[in-house]
């Protein structure tokens, strides 16, 4: 009986000291509310939290910071753009997300927020800088920049002598750029966002021998065959104006009765028109009139008698009258022509860029796809232009990867497809240095079986899933306001080593703003839910893809017939 009585007791204390130990090592999850300073936060729960031990500059002018402008040979405009840029990396990084409180500090994904505050340019710890080698860069990098405030619909040169209420830091370039029209926003967020808003009556940047143009997939919610996007009407007045041969290398086609009017115009003036398309393994086409197509166009070949004809010519790309090339990830078909997708091309008026393309053009046109192409010279092209083409190029190491490993300040990633190992740990290893990065991917690849996305956020980085009709169908890069990645292949295994592909590397700042500027554009409209979800391609989580018309993750179901519909 006795030996019962100390078995119950041993066990009961047992019990308390599990519940104890328990008690002491679960870790709280929060979402972040609101960033107060890089050690400051507002959780959801109306909490204050503090990470101790570390210091800061201050996002405003203040004693703190004159004595650090002091001390680190600064003047006191820099210390405060400084903790102006430390409050917005902070935001950045885990504003809107869920964190795991423990101790002194928080986990968002596996990763520490005290670790990697301690890696930035912002920290200072027994008043010394954490990691003064980013603060270096960071502050020549300030040196070499006009930084203003923007308050109050007015925009005025750094000085403590303002009296600062809800004002955003911004570059001087990117005000004069954005700010056409005065904002009458006073709120930070509502501010940010009318910046992305703004941005946007005109789709498209004219360098002169360079133009990028990219469609809004968050405006045109039913593709139609109207070919009224900028996209369309750039193809359509290419072929127009075209004077001598036409050579168009295209995925597939579905009809856009303006382009083939044109074509059968720019056929019958004489113009020399050539076609280059894919055949699958079944020797079909991804789209119904593409063999329509193939009869207007009798200078017409298929990748259908190469030994890899089961890989794809994905390739979208346009040689005008030997001089102007436009390429990118729109395919000819009516949901990219009409803007139902989010695209993007580049159009480059040179000789030599033409030539480049018309090389590889006549390879695949001799019936050379695949692994049976060979390089092509790039000779006299443009110093701020690079070109590669798949499979031949091997462009991740040869090109992108060196980019990625250098960047300093952020890497933007609008993109269809992204499963490739090697891209996917070098954007982590250059997340975990500081780099920001953030990506937006398409919802139906989101989650297919391939997808590497679950991987990127388990690392840290910010990545949301379109959640509109139509589908995140560009191939783009934009790394550090310098170089924009543009072209038609998906970040894959496949778009590098099997299909037919090219890519541009462009080295042009205005070009890297703008379109930066229309990816934070749709990265505002996209709600936060969709940083940790992914949305159902057809159902209600995506806008209007319940009333498009469009099968949108090929189940056979369309609409109202597709049970996460009704």
């Amino acid at each position: 009986m006795l030996k019962k009585k100390i078995s119950i007791i041993c066990l009961i204390l047992l019990a308390i000291s599990y519940s104890i130990f328990f008690l002491l090592t679960k870790e709280d999850s929060f979402y972040v509310s609101k960033v107060i300073s890089p050690v400051e936060f507002i959780l959801e729960n109306n909490q204050n939290f503090f990470i101790k031990g570390v210091d800061y500059f201050d996002s405003y002018f203040s004693e703190k910071n004159k004595i650090f402008a002091e001390k680190f040979n600064l003047s006191e405009e820099e210390a405060f753009i400084i903790g102006n840029l430390g409050k917005y990396w902070a935001k950045n990084l885990v504003e809107n997300r869920e964190v795991k409180i423990k101790e002194n500090n928080f986990i968002f994904f596996k990763y520490s927020y005290y670790e990697k505050f301690l890696n930035s340019p912002f920290a200072v710890i027994n008043g010394e800088i954490s990691n003064f080698a980013a603060f270096e860069r960071l502050v020549n990098s300030i040196r070499k920049t006009k930084y203003v405030i923007v308050q109050d619909e007015e925009v005025f040169p750094v000085s403590k002598d303002l009296e600062l209420k809800d004002f955003v830091i911004i570059k001087k370039s990117a005000y004069s750029r954005v700010f056409k029209k005065k904002l009458k926003s006073r709120n930070e967020n509502e501010f940010l966002e009318a910046i992305s808003d703004s941005d946007f009556k005109n789709y498209k940047l004219d360098l002169g021998d360079i133009k990028i143009v990219v469609s809004d997939f968050t405006k045109n919610l039913k593709p139609d065959r109207d070919c009224k996007s900028e996209i369309c009407r750039e193809i359509l007045g290419n072929i127009n104006s075209s004077k001598t041969s036409i050579d168009m290398a295209i995925y597939g086609y579905s009809s856009v009765p303006k382009i083939e009017i044109a074509i059968k115009n720019a056929i019958n003036r004489g113009v020399k028109f050539r076609l280059i398309y894919d055949i699958d393994s079944k020797y079909q086409n991804i789209y119904p009139n593409t063999f329509d197509l193939v009869k207007l166009i009798p200078n017409s070949v298929s990748d259908k008698n190469s030994k890899e004809f089961n890989y794809i010519m994905h390739n979208k790309f346009y040689i005008f009258d030997n001089k102007t090339v436009i390429t990118g990830s729109a395919n000819l078909s009516h949901t990219d022509m009409s803007g139902y997708n989010s695209n993007s091309i580049i159009i480059i008026k040179s000789q030599d860029v033409a030539r480049i393309f018309q090389n590889e053009f006549e390879q695949m046109y001799l019936g050379n796809f695949h692994n049976d192409k060979k390089s092509i010279p790039q000779i006299n092209k443009p110093k701020n232009i690079e070109i590669c083409f798949s499979p031949q190029d091997k462009s991740y190491e040869k090109s992108i990867f060196p980019l990625i490993r250098n960047a300093k300040h952020y890497i933007y990633i609008p993109i269809f497809v992204l499963s490739e190992k090697r891209l996917v740990q070098e954007l982590i290893n250059v997340n975990n240095k500081g780099v920001d990065v953030k990506i937006i991917t398409d919802a139906l690849n989101a989650s297919a079986k391939y997808s590497k996305i679950k991987q990127l956020r388990d690392a840290g980085i910010l990545v949301k899933t379109e959640n509109y009709a139509g589908k995140m169908h560009s191939k783009t890069m934009i790394i550090d306001d310098e170089y924009l990645i543009i072209g038609s292949m998906n970040f894959s295994n496949s778009g590098e080593n099997k299909n037919d592909e090219n890519l541009v590397i462009l080295k042009n700042k205005e070009a890297a703003e703008f379109y930066k500027s229309y990816f934070l554009y749709h990265w505002n409209k996209i709600p936060n839910k969709w940083l940790k979800y992914n949305p159902l391609a057809e159902s209600k989580d995506s806008i209007g893809s319940c009333t498009d018309g469009i099968d949108n993750n090929y189940d056979g179901k369309i609409d109202k017939d597709d049970i996460r519909c009704q």
